[in-house]
C-alpha cells in the first residue's frame, strides 16, 4: 500500500509503507554500513528527484505513519519520550534556494543536494540538480546511478567555484534545529547541518525500533490471537501495537470475568 504526502513546498510524494517484515530486514539482516541502511530507507520513497530536505520530510513522515509518533532520546536524567511530529514542525518549510549558472550556453541549476553526505566529498556535486542544453532539461535526481556518475564526470571545472559561492551564500539554510535545549529535563539540543554525516545516523536511528528479542516476542504473542503470521508480518509497527493493546485488553477482560 502507498502513502501520499504533501511536502511544505507543495510537492506531492509517494511513499511505500514500511511493514514489520521490512523492519526485520532493516534491523536484523540488512547491510551493517550506514550507507546500506540509508539506501534501504530511501527505497521506500517512490517519488524520484527529491533533494535531501525533501527526503528528510518524507522519511520522517514515513516513520510517523508506520512506526509511530514517539521517539526516545537520552538525557542526563535517563531516556525521555519526544513527539516526532513536534520535531517535524521544527524543521519548518523548504526554502527555495535554486540558482541557475550558465557556462558555454548550458544551464546548471543549483539547489539543496540530491544526496546525503556518507563521507564522500563528491556529494557536494549533487547540488547540481538539473542541466538544460538547447531547451532540453535533464533532471539528475531521476537518473540511474550509472547515468548520474557519467554526467558528473563531464561537469566543467568552472562550475566548482559557483558551487562554493552557492554554499557560502546559503550556509544558514543548511542548519536545522529539531529540538532546543531542555534544561529542566537535562536534554541537549538536537541540531544538524544538512551537509554533515551526523544527520544520517539520526535518521537511521528513528527506524531502529525493535531488536531481535522484541521482534520475536511480539510475533509470538500476537500469533496466539492471529493464526496467520504472514498477515502480521505485512502490518505496520503502528498496527501491531494497536493489535497488541487490544489483545492485552481482551485478556484482562477475560481474567476479570473469570474472577467474578
Amino acid at each position: 500500500m502507498y502513502i501520499s504526502h504533501i511536502l511544505p513546498n507543495g510537492k506531492e510524494v509517494r511513499l511505500k509503507e514500511i511493514f514489520f517484515k521490512d523492519l526485520r530486514t532493516f534491523n536484523l539482516y540488512e547491510e551493517a554500513s550506514i550507507s546500506g541502511r540509508l539506501n534501504f530507507l530511501e527505497s521506500f520513497i517512490l517519488t524520484k528527484g527529491l533533494n535531501i530536505i525533501e527526503k528528510i520530510h518524507s522519511l520522517f513522515y514515513l516513520r510517523l505513519q508506520c512506526i509511530g509518533d514517539n521517539i526516545v532520546i537520552g538525557s542526563d536524567k535517563g531516556d525521555v519520550g519526544i513527539s516526532l511530529e513536534f520535531l517535524i514542525k521544527n524543521i519548518g518549510g523548504i526554502n527555495n534556494l535554486t540558482r541557475t549558472i550558465t557556462i558555454d550556453k548550458v544551464d546548471y541549476t543549483l539547489d539543496y543536494p540530491l544526496n546525503f553526505n556518507i563521507g564522500d566529498d563528491d556529494f557536494l556535486l549533487s547540488m547540481i540538480t538539473k542541466i538544460k542544453i538547447e531547451g532540453e532539461e535533464l533532471n539528475l535526481g531521476k537518473l540511474s546511478e550509472d547515468e548520474y556518475f557519467k554526467v558528473i564526470e563531464r561537469l566543467p571545472k568552472e562550475l566548482y567555484s559557483h558551487i562554493d559561492a552557492f554554499l557560502m551564500d546559503n550556509r544558514n539554510f543548511f542548519d536545522i534545529t529539531l529540538l532546543d535545549e531542555r534544561k529542566n529535563l537535562q536534554i541537549q539540543p538536537i541540531k544538524f547541518n544538512l551537509l554533515e554525516p551526523g544527520l544520517i545516523h539520526f535518521i537511521v536511528s528513528l527506524f531502529n525500533c525493535v531488536d531481535v528479542k522484541g521482534y520475536r516476542d511480539l510475533l509470538f504473542i500476537l500469533s496466539k490471537r492471529f493464526n496467520d503470521v504472514n498477515f502480521l508480518l505485512n502490518c505496520t509497527y503502528v498496527e501491531l501495537n494497536d493489535y497488541f493493546e487490544m489483545y492485552k485488553s481482551e485478556i484482562e477482560q477475560q481474567s476479570n470475568s473469570n474472577q467474578s
